[in-house]
């Protein structure tokens, strides 16, 4: 009797188990988050002549007929147009010098290496500034040097903080050398710029 009255009470137990499990009832939700991403924003920079319009790519100068005595300036502007701020702007001149056509009949008196010109080496540094925000600073420890000593070292021409947006404007005054003679003469000096900036 025993066996059967704790059978009976196994048994009423599970059912009353099973009834609860079964009939529990409960409010649920979900929510749910798709098209999550993370991405890494843009790090750019463009130069300008005047500051309108930027590019990647653009021809900043050109001068010509120099005599000597005669200065020029180059101006031009570079713009963070990226997403982050700019810590450090440098550049590279990398100069290539000519013989433009064939050697006058002045130069050929004195021009020992009629493949190569010297025009680069006569180009004297006389003034070198960069501004940003309203503060001009001068970069006098390139003033009095020649564009031949420059060519291929880099220059760091701002350290500091170029926000998103804000740009430096710089500007590079040349002289042809006072003492530049006819190897000068029909010379050209092609000038690439290359721009470098940190974050």
């Amino acid at each position: 009797m025993k066996r059967v009255w704790l059978v009976a009470v196994a048994v009423s137990v599970l059912l009353f188990a099973g009834g609860i499990e079964v009939g529990v009832s409960y409010f649920s939700d979900v929510a749910k988050s798709t098209g999550n991403e993370i991405s890494t924003g843009e790090f750019d920079i463009g130069i300008s002549r005047d500051g309108s319009r930027y590019y990647d790519d653009y021809k900043l100068f050109e001068f010509s007929d120099l005599k000597p005595g005669d200065e020029k300036t180059i101006s031009f502007y570079i713009k963070n147009r990226g997403d982050y701020p700019v810590s450090r702007i440098s550049m590279r001149f990398n100069i290539t010098d000519a013989e433009k056509g064939e050697l006058s009949a002045a130069e050929a008196l004195v021009d020992n290496t009629p493949d190569e010109g010297e025009l680069s080496g006569n180009l004297v540094i006389t003034g070198f500034e960069v501004k940003h925000n309203g503060q001009s600073t001068s970069l006098d420890g390139y003033v009095g040097k020649t564009l031949a000593e420059l060519n291929n070292s880099r220059i760091t021409i701002f350290s500091g903080k170029l926000a998103e947006g804000e740009s430096v404007e710089v500007s590079i005054t040349l002289k042809l050398s006072e003492n530049a003679g006819n190897e000068c003469q029909t010379d050209v000096s092609r000038v690439a710029l290359s721009i470098y900036a940190e974050q």
